[in-house]
This record gives structure tokens, sequence and C-alpha cells, in this order.
């Protein structure tokens, strides 16, 4: 088995994963507050992390890391990992699973953006195109159920891009920190989860919940919260940018099959307008920084 033959089954069966992110977050909101739900996820991926670095035997790495970014760890795991998180399971609960994907998506999108505002990152003016037309897309999708000019700019949709913004954010601030995988992922989950437990006096947090939510917010946590990105990272370091990009681009498609599948949501045809404006403003942004 070849390193490139090894990395695109990691990046798939990544992609799998993650793919099931937006039916499994909807299934969670539907039996328990997202507060809740977010926070059991958070404990789960936490502990999952901390148990591959006892396999690896490099739990003293966590200290390691810490004190070479002791500001940045905290910071990026509450924007990533906590506030991100309880923005995307809220957003479950006010509009479709399947309208929440694609603007979830819109994240690549707005990470153009805040690079060059956070960092000067020169973008071309194909890129910024690019992101004027998923930004289109964005618009019809929204006006999905009326005419294109009737945009409904519901709660739903504001949450579901303040996902996008934090996540693409959270993006932005890891790809310009260097540090080893593992641990630091660990030390990101482990901030945002005690993010959230200090929230624990402003919301509702259910402790007791039945077998099956315990099922499923472990399968969110351990899979493709914590496994799925270590997987992604290790395909990153083994295949060609391009192929990686174009695998993260079936995780939308997937993930629409999913619902479609399992929470029988029907995608009408303004939808699929909207969908496929921005997955090709995604993939062609996605080419063009590849030849440039």
């Amino acid at each position: 088995m070849t390193e490139l033959f090894k990395g695109t089954l990691f990046a798939l069966l990544a992609v799998a994963m993650f793919a099931t992110l937006g039916t499994g977050f909807k299934l969670a909101v539907t039996r328990m507050n997202s507060f809740s739900a977010v926070v059991w996820i958070g404990i789960w991926a936490t502990v999952a992390l901390f148990c591959i670095l006892v396999r690896e035997r490099r739990v003293g790495a966590i200290v390691t890391e810490f004190r070479q970014r002791p500001v940045f760890f905290p910071m990026a795991g509450m924007i990533g990992l906590g506030v991100q998180q309880i923005l995307c399971l809220k957003t479950y609960e006010y509009i479709p699973a399947s309208q929440a994907v694609i603007l979830h998506y819109t994240y690549p999108l707005m990470m153009l953006l805040l690079s060059w505002l956070l960092f000067r990152e020169k973008s071309s003016w194909w890129a910024l195109c690019c992101v004027a037309m998923g930004f289109i897309g964005v618009f019809v999708l929204v006006s999905a159920g009326g005419g294109l000019g009737d945009m409904r700019l519901s709660i739903g949709v504001v949450v579901a891009l303040g996902t996008a913004f934090s996540f693409a954010l959270f993006c932005v601030l890891i790809k310009h920190a260097s540090f080893s995988v593992v641990p630091g992922m660990f030390l990101l989950n482990l901030f945002g989860l005690l993010f959230l437990l200090c929230l624990l006096p402003l919301y509702p947090m259910q402790w007791s919940i039945s077998g099956t939510d315990m099922l499923l917010v472990a399968y969110l946590g351990i899979f493709p919260t914590a496994v799925a990105f270590l997987l992604w990272n290790r395909a990153l370091r083994m295949i060609p940018t391009g192929r990686s990009s174009n695998c993260a681009l079936l995780v939308p498609i997937l993930s629409l099959v999913c619902i479609t599948v399992v929470l029988k949501e029907r995608i009408d045809l303004i939808q699929a307008l909207g969908m496929a404006i921005v997955l090709v403003s995604i993939a062609l942004n996605v080419r063009l920084t590849g030849r440039s």
C-alpha cells in the first residue's frame, strides 16, 4: 500500500465521518437541548484524545505544547470548540439540516477574507470573484421558498452564518500556529470544554440522559470530532493539497445524501441551485489557488 493510497484512504474515511455530523447534530437537538449536546460531545472528544495520547505515551507533550502557546490554546479552543459548537447546534434547532449544512460550508469563503484581514494574506481577483459567487449562492439558498428578492434572513440563518464565521476564524488561527496535532487538539478541546462548563449557571444541563442518547453524543464526540480530525491531518501530510481539497468538497454532498436518507428532508429546486453555486465557487477557488 503506497503512501498516496493510504493518505487518500485516510482522507475518505475522515470525509465519511464529517458527513454524518449534520444528521447527528439534528438528531441530538431533537432529543436534548443544544447546550447539553455540546457539553457531552466535548467531554467525549476530550476523553478520546486523551486516551490516544496515553496509548501513544505522549501525555507529557500536553504540558510542552501548552507552555509554548499559553494564550493561543485557550483563545482558539473557546472560539472553535466552544462558541462555534454552541452556534452550530443552535442552528439545527432553527432551520432544516440541509440548509444548515450548506450555510456552515461557507466557512472556506470566510477564511479567505479573514486571512487577509488578520494576516494580510494576498488573494487574487479570481479568488475574490469566487467569494462573491459563493455569497450569491448563500443569498439564493436563504431565499428558498420565495422569490429571489425575498431574502429570509431568519435567526436560524444568522446563527448558521455565525457558526461559519467562528469556524473560519478558528481555522485561520490554527493554520498560522505550528503545533503537534494530537496534544494540540486535546488542548483545544479541553479549553473549549472548560469554556462550556463555565456557562453551566446560564444554561440548563441534562446530566442524566438515556443510553441511546449517550451512544449518539459519544459517536459525535469520538468519531467525527476527534478521530476524523486526526485522520484528516495525517492525510494532509501524505497527499497533495489538490486531492485533499477535492475530497473535502465531498463533505456537503455526502451530508445532504445522509440527511435525505435518514431525516427524510426534501431539497427543493431553489435550494439545490443555491447549494450548487456555493460548491462551484469553492471548487473554483481550490483549483485556482492550486495553480497560483
